[in-house]
């Protein structure tokens, strides 16, 4: 075959396809059903009964609608545990709204900050393209929420409910892409015109406008608040507090206590050092986003400590492999579109991470798991935030094996952590790599 795709190809190709009689009725069934539902395995969803030995009530689902928040959701439903306990309530719900506004502006002044820093290289660098398509994007990491907690604290639900910006975030994200546009090219011309102070302080102007916007979009948030509520014996309580107040009376758990185990095994990675990226951030001078490698039991081991304490788990993964959304499974060949196309596919979790073939794209909650007779895991219970209307009631079923192939990370406090493997990752140097090739 020649370097270029000729008619003759495409002819021989055509006749093959032709000859093979057994693909109409696959044809069929895929251009009426799609893929997925045409490679949909039921058999694997009835070995995944919706019951746990270990199951860890957190209260009702959460929705972060049309957003990409799941990484704020998934931090203050793990906290919310905590809360529900101290309130002595059934439910309790966090604002995601109030981090969110914290989160756009701390992006975008870490955009402005980055692009005075990098104002030497070229406008189309890596590192300025990097920053300038993922800049205010609504995704984010486990640190980048341990780093606006302890900077702006929380608030109830109630005390800065969600906006129809704040649930569809298009709009504001776009209008915020435009404006940071403008004022990167600004910033560009003043530090090589009158050097990097002289920008700095053209930069108060652009947030001053920024923080508008959000005040706007999002609503005001709140400086002190009143939260009113009923606890489990419908006694009546009021609080009067301060967002770190809140965190601190009703929370205080140490966020530094919590360590992100990975099992992301890309090529030329090593267990014991902690991978990071200086353009991966929200909060200039926040925690660090590390992925530090151990072997998968060890994620496994210390998350089900931490649900056997009633303590359920942040964790992110690719949530669109092998999964049925509206069913609420993931389960490794629940689609089975090898079989479908008869294709074979790459199955190394390393080879597929460095390909890029798969990487972390959403943040949920572990809540339960179930173990057999011998004491280990065949399937998790995993609380989405995706609303009621997906999964068996907001709630999914993940087989043992879906864990090990497609979650990257695990966030567990440290007591729920082998103390060999705490002393290795204090200890870890970071490694600073570029986050165009890595699953950041």
């Amino acid at each position: 075959m020649k370097e270029s795709l000729a008619h003759e190809d495409i002819e021989r190709f055509r006749k093959s396809e032709a000859e093979r009689t057994e693909d109409v009725a696959l044809r069929h069934s895929v251009t009426s059903n799609g893929i997925a539902k045409s490679a949909t395995d039921l058999s694997k969803a009835r070995l995944l009964d919706n019951v746990f030995s270990i199951d860890v009530d957190c209260g009702g689902v959460t929705n972060q609608k049309k957003s990409g928040r799941c990484w704020m959701f998934a931090g203050l439903n793990m906290l919310r545990r905590v809360v529900m306990d101290r309130l002595h309530v059934k439910d309790f719900r966090f604002s995601q709204a109030y981090l969110q506004f914290y989160d756009k502006l701390e992006k975008c002044n870490f955009v402005l900050e980055k692009t005075m820093e990098y104002a030497g290289e070229s406008l189309y660098s890596p590192h300025n393209v990097f920053l300038h398509d993922s800049g205010v994007g609504d995704g984010g990491h486990f640190a980048m929420f341990t780093s606006l907690v302890k900077k702006y604290g929380v608030v109830p639900a109630s005390a800065m409910p969600d906006t129809t910006v704040s649930a569809d975030t298009g709009e504001l994200n776009s209008l915020l892409e435009k404006v940071l546009s403008k004022d990167i090219l600004i910033l560009r011309r003043t530090v090589a015109a009158e050097g990097v102070d002289s920008a700095r302080t053209e930069k108060q102007g652009m947030l001053e406008e920024i923080y508008r916007i959000l005040s706007i979009a999002l609503g005001e948030v709140p400086q002190s608040f009143t939260y009113e509520y009923r606890d489990k014996d419908d006694k009546f309580h009021r609080i009067h507090s301060t967002p770190l107040d809140f965190y601190r009376d009703y929370v205080g758990v140490d966020l530094d206590d919590f360590l992100a185990l990975s099992d992301a095994p890309i090529l030329g990675w090593k267990e014991g050092v902690k991978y990071a990226s200086p353009l991966v951030a929200n909060v200039v001078g926040g925690d660090r986003v590390v992925f530090f490698n151990v072997p998968t039991d060890v994620l496994k081991r210390s998350a089900i400590a931490s649900l056997r304490d009633n303590m359920p788990l942040w964790f992110a993964a690719d949530v669109s492999a092998q999964s049925l959304r509206k069913e609420g499974y993931l389960a490794e060949d629940i689609l089975d579109v090898e079989s479908l196309f008869g294709i074979a596919l790459n199955k190394d979790k390393g080879e597929r991470l460095s390909a890029r073939a798969t990487f972390c794209n959403h943040a949920m909650c572990l809540t339960g798991v179930n173990l057999d007779d011998k004491g280990r895991p065949d399937r998790w219970k995993v609380e989405n935030s995706w609303g009621k209307e997906n999964g068996l009631d907001g709630f999914y079923v993940m087989s043992d094996d879906w864990f090990t192939a497609n979650v990257f990370q695990v966030v567990v406090h440290r007591k729920y952590v082998d103390e060999a493997i705490v002393r290795r990752y204090e200890a870890a140097p970071i490694e600073e790599v570029d986050p165009i090739t890595t699953i950041f």
